[in-house]
């Protein structure tokens, strides 16, 4: 044997931190190797993307693309009365709640109805519907509040 394997095997059994710091050694060696490739792995998945279209090519109709587009509604048109040679009815109460109802008529018939909450925006019912139900518009336009619905398991 030579003096030196003599000399690491009694530093070993001597001395229990010098093992210690060997091992971190190798672990902050380690470390900065693993940190090294997973830091160059997104610069070489970046290489390997593939390269944008042609801006001269036409794109293709996709699914995503509706053929019809729905166009917003003109609440002008919608808010007036049916017939314009006729006076509109308008009877406005209060509800104990403090909101404002205020119904537009012809001929005895309600064809407009509009609730203004205390303090809220109006919301405005319209007797479009054949079925005799009155369809409900927000000040925008918009027909109401629908919250985005996705069907997870059906049995």
């Amino acid at each position: 044997m030579t003096v030196l394997s003599e000399r690491i095997k009694k530093t070993a059994a001597a001395e229990p931190t010098g093992c210690y710091h060997a091992c971190m050694i190798v672990m902050r060696v380690t470390f900065s190797l693993i940190m090294l490739l997973m830091f160059s792995l997104p610069a070489q998945a970046a290489d390997d993307a593939m390269a944008p279209p042609d801006a001269t090519s036409s794109p293709a109709t996709t699914a995503e693309q509706p053929d019809v587009i729905e166009k917003a509604p003109n609440m002008r048109d919608e808010m007036k009365a049916p017939d314009k040679d006729t006076a509109v009815d308008i009877r406005s109460y209060q509800r104990k709640d403090g909101a404002t109802v205020t119904e537009y008529g012809q001929r005895g018939h309600v064809f407009k109805i509009k609730v203004q909450p205390a303090g809220g925006l109006p919301a405005y019912y319209l007797y479009r519907d054949p079925t005799g139900n009155f369809v409900r518009r927000l000040p925008g336009g918009a027909t109401g509040i629908t919250p985005p619905s996705w069907i997870l398991k059906e049995f």
